[in-house]
């Protein structure tokens, strides 16, 4: 009985609760929380500023699962209650947004009463105060502005008449600021089987990465420089070094969605482990691809992210005597703000003088990470 009249006291109260919002009432409450406020078309929103793109922001509404992706065109005004640092052009600062200008504005108070107009497409990084957000992620995040970027990692291990250690680790970083970009990969595997009638056989033991350096001549054109390096040691490859230079363009078709071409030529040599075969240094032309699709508010998954790399580095005396083509395609689902999934399939193609070990390899990982 006791549990009847109390849901009865819980409807009427929600009936009572509608009636007078409906009624254009507002609800008293004990504490008022402190929420930054947009008004889009007429309509007042009440939440957080996630992050900044080229094209829109991403806002939480309170009281309310999931992001809302507003563009700025849409936006009338925008004033936020909460202190965000703010990272454009060399300069940091800590302020609110106070105002939008020709939806590509932003008119900002800084920490000393200051009124700044900052260009969005200018502002490197956007994330909340540690004054309003003192915890360790956000601190991390404050105290390493420029730099973003995921690690993820993949391992397996089996006991039973076969023993079987496997581990894989990708990196992948990016530091942007102002027109200087740092890009950093990193991709390592190492994988060793073993029975009672076998010794132990290393099946991997490998690493690719990269460094590139971009200097932005404007928002979408740079000049780049690229080391790649690696070993392989079941492809007999002790290590390999290509430096190249050249020009790319970035073709957007919105914030999260991207084609970079690129040009150039550098030199490759290539050790292999033994005396078996000789070392190899060649002229190369540098031909690079990297794309990036971002799919938001999908039926199962909130966002899905596909992204991928072509780098292809042919002998100029002669593109069928001597070449090194490395590529990779990912998969990726944010899981949490932090936590993500990545599929990834990496494919390699190389003028290996090992005719046992052949030309190509392809790779399938299923690896979780940390996004930062």
């Amino acid at each position: 009985m006791e549990t009847a009249r109390a849901w009865v006291k819980i409807c009427l109260l929600t009936l009572s609760i509608y009636s007078y919002t409906a009624a254009g009432g507002k609800i008293p409450q004990e504490t008022e929380e402190i929420m930054d406020t947009i008004v889009v078309h007429g309509m007042v929103l009440y939440g957080k500023v996630v992050s900044l793109g080229n094209e829109h922001l991403s806002f939480k509404l309170n009281y309310a699962k999931g992001i809302n992706r507003i563009k700025y065109s849409d936006i009338d005004s925008i004033y936020t209650k909460y202190n965000y640092h703010i990272s454009y052009k060399r300069i940091d600062i800590d302020g609110k947004v106070v105002g939008i200008e020709e939806n590509q504005y932003l008119k900002i108070i800084d920490a000393e009463g200051n009124q700044r107009t900052v260009k969005i497409a200018d502002i490197d990084n956007f994330v909340m105060s540690i004054h309003d957000d003192d915890s360790f992620e956000n601190k991390i995040r404050n105290r390493f502005p420029y730099t973003k970027g995921t690690v993820h990692i993949g391992f397996e291990k089996e006991n039973s008449n076969r023993k079987k250690n496997k581990m894989d680790i990708l990196i992948n970083t990016r530091y942007k600021k102002a027109e200087s970009e740092v890009l950093f990969y990193l991709d390592y595997a190492y994988e060793t089987t073993q029975t009672e009638e076998t010794p132990q056989v290393l099946n991997k033991d490998e690493l690719s990465s990269f460094l590139t350096y971009k200097y932005h001549t404007t928002n979408h054109a740079f000049y780049y420089g690229t080391l790649l390096a690696e070993y392989d040691k079941p492809r007999h490859i002790n290590n390999a070094f290509v430096p190249s230079l050249g020009y790319g363009y970035r073709f957007k078709f919105g914030q999260n969605r991207w084609v970079e071409p690129s040009v150039g030529i550098g030199h490759a040599s290539i050790d292999y482990t033994g005396d078996t075969y000789e070392d190899k240094a060649f002229a190369v032309a540098a031909l690079n691809l990297f794309v990036k699709y971002q799919a938001d508010d999908l039926p199962l998954i909130r966002t899905l992210i596909t992204d991928g790399f072509f780098l292809y580095y042919p002998s100029i005396e002669g593109f069928n005597k001597d070449w090194i083509m490395r590529s990779n395609l990912n998969f990726t689902v944010p899981l949490f703000d932090f936590f993500s999934v990545k599929l990834s399939f990496d494919f390699i193609n190389d003028s290996n003088p090992d005719p046992t070990v052949g030309n190509n390899k392809t790779t399938t990982k299923l690896l979780f990470g940390l996004d930062f």
